[in-house]
């Protein structure tokens, strides 16, 4: 099914849902449209302004605009034109640093709001760059702050904090600079899970005087302060001060919050149960960024989807948002490479201008040597001398630095060898020691089988022919007890050749168990669910070994490598399915696929090989790791 086919569905029975409950949740709003604030009448000043000067300052006006109302793609062609329009102002003109690196800023920022942060980290770093930091203080500044909120949304919190904590001695010098950075100081604590600290910054930040004239700011930081309380006001309070922040931002056209603060809205209804409500709020919020291109947000509100549907019990629509959820994070790493592909494409360009010029200027500079040439003719040997040696000295210079640089390219490759035959080495013990596991398994199994059914149907045998005859002496009767006792034996043995756990309980209990050891009792981080559990618990027991471990090689490498504050991992049996699926996901710090070469990966394709299953991950580093799992039932 398509994106649009899917959008079409999911806004049919938004229509269906919100329509059967108008009564009672009549305060939500879908926006059929891009909400666009900007007066037609500043459009007609931008067209027909006929100075630089003129036009920098109305595409500043429209900017802003998009700022507020969070339009990031708009925002991010008007901050590319304000950065073309300053380069045709005088360098030494005031407006030209002014409007310049307002357009780095604005750029930087709707990079981080369509979730580019990659691109938008380059972006500021090009400013800052290419900045005075002396001179320009004050710019200097928002755009670190911009750099540090960028890695405070990649969750690389220790730099984010380094460039805080350098920007600390400049909160003085502008007021609402240090506003900005006090609420920055804020969401740093939030994401590091210092809530004490986050709510005493944001109430500081709340405080401060020019915090009254950034309505957007405010209404951010209150929102952020009612999820952290949320814990400690009931619900109808929780419900209160979100619809309250959710109708202020909407009225002042802040959609960005809106849809943030009915994300809120949504996950209250869901702890209270509350699923219609919740529903129709996230379905209201999931439209709105479908609407306005914040794929973001889009991500945000379809895990609350997923989390709603799973509470619902109804995983066939959780599994289908799974991978609607996994389609937009392939459209966010699609559009930052046609982004780095265009840029290339312009600096490619750039480089052949450069070029043609430098060519020119050497055409150039080959005539005057030739007239300089004929005017001292007593010069010429001396010339021509110079001319012969300079190539010569170059030579030589060149040929010693290809030396260098070849010794070192030895060396190295010294060096690689000799990791690549340690890795080999290990990979090597460790295949040997699976084999070796592998064949004990199977003869364990083999042996077991051959007790049961071998050894096992004999004695069961001898024992009905026994019973058949007129046996009533005492030794007849000793017989038959051994027979029993023996046949029992050999039960025990088959069976204790398999492994306990599977012995003693069903197959979804084990995971749970095993997925609960890596929970901290007061932060529960990882979760599985079976859908459903009296069918999978029922699966041969060949296949729930493998099964289990193919969870346990998943909730490994997440525990030592994804750094990841949730770990999902749900197992679906769709009856007129003819595979079973395994679907992972976390938040983590994620890998570059085709690079990973890691041997828990290579454990987990070599399982799933052997079931004759389909593996596929979608992971980019910084972006967390997906993976779907495909595996025959028979």
């Amino acid at each position: 099914m398509s994106f649009r086919r899917l959008l079409y569905v999911f806004i049919f029975h938004f229509i269906v849902v919100s329509a059967q409950a108008q009564d009672s949740y009549s305060n939500f709003k879908a926006f059929p449209k891009l909400p666009n604030s900007v007066d037609h009448v500043l459009y007609e000043k931008l067209e027909n302004a006929n100075t630089h000067e003129k036009r920098i300052t109305y595409l500043d006006s429209i900017a802003q605009i998009f700022d507020k109302t969070d339009l990031a793609d708009s925002l991010l062609v008007y901050a590319e034109y304000i950065q073309k329009t300053a380069n045709n102002l005088s360098s030494t003109l005031p407006d030209y640093t002014f409007y310049y690196y307002r357009g780095i800023y604005y750029e930087g920022l709707a990079k981080r709001k369509t979730g580019l942060l990659d691109e938008a980290i380059a972006t500021y770093i090009k400013g800052l760059e290419n900045l005075n930091t002396e001179t320009d203080t004050l710019f200097s500044n928002y755009l670190k702050l911009g750099l540090a909120e960028t890695y405070l949304q990649k969750e690389e919190l220790p730099k984010s904090k380094e460039i805080l904590n350098q920007l600390l001695p400049q909160a003085t010098t502008n007021e609402t600079f240090n506003t900005f950075l006090t609420t920055a100081f804020g969401d740093f604590y939030y994401r590091n899970n210092e809530w004490e600290k986050a709510i005493t910054a944001y109430q500081k930040a709340l405080a401060l005087p020019a915090t009254k004239k950034l309505k957007k700011l405010s209404y951010r930081i209150q929102l952020n302060l009612a999820k952290l309380k949320v814990s400690e006001d009931t619900y109808q309070q929780r419900l209160d001060k979100f619809q309250q922040l959710k109708n202020e931002s909407l009225n002042q056209g802040f959609y960005g919050l809106y849809i943030e603060a009915v994300i809120n809205e949504g996950y209250v209804y869901l702890k209270e149960e509350a699923y219609e409500a919740a529903e129709i709020a996230l379905s209201t919020a999931y439209i709105n960024t479908v609407s306005w291109n914040r794929l973001e947000l889009q991500k945000k509100v379809n895990k609350a989807l997923v989390n709603l549907y799973v509470a619902k019990e109804d995983f066939k629509n959780a599994y289908n948002l799974m991978t609607q959820y996994e389609a937009v994070s392939k459209t966010i790493t699609t559009q930052q490479n046609e982004r780095q592909v265009r840029e290339l494409e312009e600096k490619y360009e750039s480089l052949q201008k450069e070029r043609e010029i430098m060519k020119l200027q050497e055409s150039q500079l080959k005539d005057q040597i030739e007239i300089d040439r004929q005017r001292t003719i007593k010069n010429a040997v001396l010339i021509g001398f110079l001319i012969i040696l300079i190539p010569i000295i170059l030579l030589l210079v060149v040929y010693y630095q290809k030396l260098q640089a070849q010794s070192e390219i030895n060396r190295q490759q010294e060096d690689l060898n000799r990791q690549e035959m340690q890795s080999l080495q290990q990979e090597q013990e460790l295949k040997l020691a699976r084999t070796s596991m592998k064949i004990q398994t199977q003869e364990r199994e083999r042996i077991a089988q051959e007790l049961h059914d071998s050894i096992g149907g004999n004695l069961a045998a001898i024992k009905l022919q026994m019973n058949r005859l007129d046996l009533k002496s005492e030794t007849a009767n000793n017989l038959k007890t051994q027979l029993d006792s023996t046949y029992s034996q050999v039960r025990e043995i088959s069976h204790s050749l398999l492994p306990k756990e599977f012995k003693e309980q069903a197959f979804v209990p084990i995971v749970e168990n095993y997925i609960d050891r890596f929970n901290d009792p007061e932060d529960k981080r990882y979760f599985f669910n079976a859908y459903p559990e009296e069918a999978i618990n029922k699966l041969p027991k060949k296949l729930q070994v493998a099964l289990f471990s193919i969870i346990k090689e998943l909730t490994t490498n997440a525990f030592k490598h994804a750094k990841a504050n949730q770990v999902m991992i749900q197992l679906n049996d769709i009856p007129e399915e003819e595979n079973l699926v395994l679907m992972y996901e976390d938040d983590g710090i994620g890998f570059t696929t085709n690079k990973s070469k890691g041997i828990g990966l290579k454990n987990l394709k070599r399982r799933i090989d052997e079931l004759k299953g389909s593996l596929s991950i979608d992971s980019s580093p910084g972006k967390g790791t997906v993976i779907s799992i495909s595996i025959p039932k028979k």
